[in-house]
């Protein structure tokens, strides 16, 4: 598979878990705010999602420096790591066998991006 495919399903992968995160109100374990406040949270938190987004895309692809994709698939390996570390806390909620897949497969991805093309 070509790199850019790799970064590409990394991507996808990691922007589908961020539309999910909503689904599973994740902007709670963020949150300071209680009560008629937690909409005002769910709102932000996906509004915030828009420029990081926009530029991620805008970067990596318009871009002719990989700098940016490494990035992102580093963060895709990092993601990992954290989900597994949160996963016992009592506000985490992605235990579903789909938000796992698509954590893993961002991670997964992403790895193989970093892996030089030579190795591949």
């Amino acid at each position: 598979m070509r790199a850019e495919s790799l970064y590409r399903m990394s991507a996808a992968c990691l922007l589908t878990h961020e539309l999910e995160s909503t689904l599973h109100r994740s902007w709670n374990t963020l949150s300071l705010s209680t009560g008629d406040y937690a909409s005002f949270d769910q709102q932000m938190f996906m509004w915030a999602h828009v420029p990081m987004v926009i530029g991620m895309i805008m970067l990596a692809e318009t871009s002719q420096r990989a700098a940016y994709r490494y990035g992102l698939c580093v963060f895709a390996v990092v993601h990992v790591g954290l989900h597994w570390f949160y996963r016992n806390q009592p506000v985490y909620d992605f235990s579903s066998v789909a938000s796992w897949v698509l954590i893993l497969l961002a991670g997964i991805f992403g790895a193989a991006y970093l892996v030089p093309e030579k190795a591949r």
